[in-house]
């Protein structure tokens, strides 16, 4: 007969391992997304380029308007890496998601907020064109917005020494589209990514 005591330390780490993949808490994204940091721009700009590349390909980069746009790549309905081939979205399953990233660093007087905003569209299979989605689309799957949500911790935690920890009063990130740097020749645009992702420069 099992020792009760083992199977109650059992049931404990068990319990504990459920707990952590839950995921970081409503107080932990807050946290990342309206954190302010405080720097040399170009230097945070190249920590969070570096941050990004990690997990992928950059379309596009202008260290003068402080903002960069991932490559678009699709999803399927469940979340799972979804590769068409030969530049085909009719590869892809039907109502498979398209997400490209736009992360940008706002200036808020002598520091910095970054914002990561997805750019997302939705394959309709027998449709010509994919349907765009905003971003708090009611039909979006609850994994679209934890891939905003990784990446955004995923910067905060690569920025935490530029972190300003004591503020007087913290100012939230700008709220409705996606914003576009104010000038550069290579200014991110807030507009659909391409249905068919181009090869990483």
């Amino acid at each position: 007969m099992r020792n009760p005591n083992f199977l109650l330390r059992l049931a404990t780490v068990v319990a504990a391992i459920a707990i952590a993949a839950c995921g970081p808490s409503s107080k932990e994204l807050s946290g990342a997304k309206t954190a302010h940091y405080k720097g040399d721009k170009l230097v945070i700009f190249g920590a969070i380029k570096a941050t990004v590349a990690e997990k992928y390909h950059i379309a596009k980069s202008d260290e003068n308007a402080l903002g960069m746009q991932t490559i678009g790549r699709w999803f399927t309905p469940e979340g799972l890496a979804a590769g068409e081939r030969n530049d085909d979205m009719r590869d892809v399953p039907d109502k498979s998601i398209q997400i490209a990233l736009v992360v940008t660093m706002q200036p808020d007087g002598d520091e910095y907020v970054v914002n990561v905003k997805p750019l997302m569209i939705r394959y309709i299979a027998g449709s010509p064109k994919p349907e765009p989605l905003a971003e708090h689309d009611p039909s979006l799957p609850g994994w679209a917005s934890g891939k905003v949500d990784e990446l955004a911790l995923d910067i905060h935690t690569a920025l935490a020494q530029y972190e300003v920890k004591s503020l007087p009063g913290s100012v939230p990130p700008p709220a409705g589209p996606t914003p576009a740097p104010a000038s550069g020749s290579a200014a991110m645009a807030p507009a659909a990514p391409a249905p068919a992702p181009a090869p990483a420069q």
